[in-house]
């Protein structure tokens, strides 16, 4: 009985034994975290190191990282060794981590599968705006500069980054400005030259942004953070097995600055600037415009101190005689030393709508000097042209002959003669006379119509009144703006108005000003060099009136028929 006891006890712990050693690479399963250093400054890399001592697939749940921190890049690494045929393996996993936040900060506990770590509470310095490194004083140094302390809304603010170095960087990064309810843009690249300070030679870079304060009140720019590696003598003299460069970071303090608001005599628009030029330019360069025919006016607005978003549109008065039709306007933008200059293109069809002289007065923009806090004005110069009629328009009139009335006379006539011409008479009347009797006694045979005469029919419109119209109509259904102005023009030649030829000839004739906005729509689509958005189209009222014009101004005409022979 004790045999069995003791066989029973021996098989137990046996299964439990084997049970252990086997599963102990699941049950003994450790999960660390360290960190590189403890030494950090705001900005600042360092490397947390997550390591599980076993072969898994399971990855550590990287989103328990607080906001804090910026998770710069990550990497995973493995370890596999068999030590008296025992295998054992390391895994883990290097995240190089950076917070712009100073002060306590924690790293809590990373979970790896059923596993965590144990939390790393950090204390983040502030960062300096400069560095000493190997003995040497400001080895690396930030300097953050505005071009003006107090502003207007909206005026160009020039921020200026220099970054001097004497050692040698890796991996070097500059963040970016940050200003609330601001508008910024960096001018250009970096420029970088070489200057001596105190008997030290140093590498300078230098980065400008324009930043344009969108509301008035304070404006704080943040800090700027430069990051990299450097050669660090020290570490190499502790030990042979330290990596002899170190991370380094350090940051520009923030700028505040005064925004004001425009002034109350400030004009419409707001346009704080430096300098504000006007001009354009004709194309073909020429003083002589004709009726009906397009002209290219181009006009260009330049604005030093504005980006190209903030210019407004040119405003154009209304020239008696002169149709125009916007083409889009080109937005574009220079950048220089003195920070974002925008420019604005904006291009017009221009045709004449009447012969005579035509002037385009002067056009002024009113803007805001803001380096003598004044109103300025930008002004373009007055133009005159002179207007000559269309050669298509004016046909050549062929003067009527005039009809001279029959003049009584008194002649002396010899009988003789006389009776000579009557035996010649009555000889061409027998001839007349057998003439007839042969051509009645002739078989028929059918006879063609014979063509009209061309020159009477050229006389005529080509198309009736009632085939005009219906061609309108037809043109409006299509809704091609080519055809309409075609069936149009037909449509008042066949109203024997032959001398129009355009459909600004039409318009001029029109007096309804609703018709005539619906022509000038149509027109503009022709002329454009772009797409309308919105084109009016015509209906039969409008044809109707059209029609209704045509025969009004007929019936007003003076009269240039012949006058009646007989009282």
């Amino acid at each position: 009985m004790h045999f069995k006891t003791i066989s029973k006890n021996f098989g137990l712990s046996f299964c439990l034994a084997l049970f252990f050693t086997l599963a102990s690479p699941f049950l003994l399963a450790k999960v660390t975290q360290s960190i590189d250093r403890n030494d950090i400054s705001a900005g600042e890399t360092f490397v947390l190191d997550i390591q599980i001592d076993e072969d898994t697939s399971i990855q550590p749940d990287l989103s328990l990282i607080p906001a804090d921190f910026t998770i710069v890049s990550s990497s995973q690494y493995q370890h596999t060794q068999i030590i008296n045929g025992r295998r054992s393996s390391i895994k883990g996993w290097k995240i190089k981590l950076k917070t712009l936040k100073t002060g306590p900060i924690t790293i809590p506990a990373i979970t790896v599968g059923n596993e965590e770590t144990r939390p790393i509470k950090l204390n983040i310095k502030d960062s300096s705006n400069e560095l000493d490194l190997n003995g040497e004083d400001k080895a690396i140094y930030l300097e953050a500069t505005v071009d003006q302390e107090e502003a207007f809304v909206q005026q160009q603010i020039i921020y200026t980054i220099s970054l001097y170095r004497s050692v040698n960087t890796h991996y070097a990064s500059l963040t970016e400005p940050t200003a609330e309810n601001s508008i910024i843009e960096k001018l250009g690249d970096d420029v970088q030259f070489e200057k001596v300070i105190s008997g030290r030679r140093y590498i300078v870079t230098q980065r400008k942004y324009a930043i344009f304060p969108q509301q008035s009140g304070e404006l704080e720019i943040g800090q700027v953070n430069f990051t990299a590696d450097v050669n660090d003598n020290s570490r190499r003299q502790r030990s042979l097995f330290l990596n002899s460069t170190r991370p380094v970071s350090i940051s520009t303090k923030s700028k505040k600055i005064k925004v004001n608001p425009k002034p109350a005599n400030a004009p419409t628009p707001w346009l704080p600037a430096t300098n504000v030029i006007l001009a354009d330019k004709w194309t073909p360069n020429t003083q002589e415009l004709t009726v009906g025919e397009p002209i290219t006016w181009t006009l260009l607005l330049s604005v030093q101190g504005l980006s190209e978003s903030q210019l407004p549109e040119i405003q154009l008065p209304k020239i008696d005689g002169l149709q125009l039709y916007p083409d889009t306007p080109q937005k574009e933008r220079q950048l220089d030393k003195n920070g974002v200059m925008g420019q604005r293109v904006e291009k017009y069809a221009v045709i004449p709508s009447k012969a005579g002289t035509i002037t385009i007065p002067e056009i002024e923009l009113d803007w805001w000097d803001t380096k003598t806090n004044q109103k300025q004005t930008a002004t373009l110069p007055a133009k005159t042209f002179s207007v000559v009629a269309s050669a298509k328009v004016e046909q050549p009139v062929t003067p009527i002959p005039q009809i001279e009335q029959p003049v009584q006379t008194t002649t002396i006539v010899d009988e003789t003669a006389v009776k000579q011409w009557q035996m010649i008479a009555a000889g061409l009347g027998v001839l007349w006379l057998f003439t007839l009797i042969a051509y009645f006694t002739k078989p028929k045979v059918k006879i063609q119509q014979p063509a009209k005469d061309t020159e009477n029919s050229s006389s005529k419109p080509s198309l009736t009144q009632q085939q005009a119209k219906s061609q309108a109509l037809d043109a409006l259904k299509s809704g091609s703006q080519t055809q309409i102005e075609q069936s149009l023009i037909s449509l008042a030649q066949a109203y024997n108005r032959q001398d129009i030829h355009s459909l600004g000839a039409i318009i001029n004739l029109v007096n309804d000003d609703g018709l005539k906005e619906k022509l000038n729509s149509i027109e503009a689509s022709r002329y454009s060099a772009t797409q309308h958005s919105s084109i009016a189209t015509l209906d039969k009222h409008d044809i109707d009136l059209i029609i209704s014009e045509l025969i009004s101004q007929r019936n007003n005409k003076p009269s240039s028929g012949i006058p009646p022979l007989y009282a």
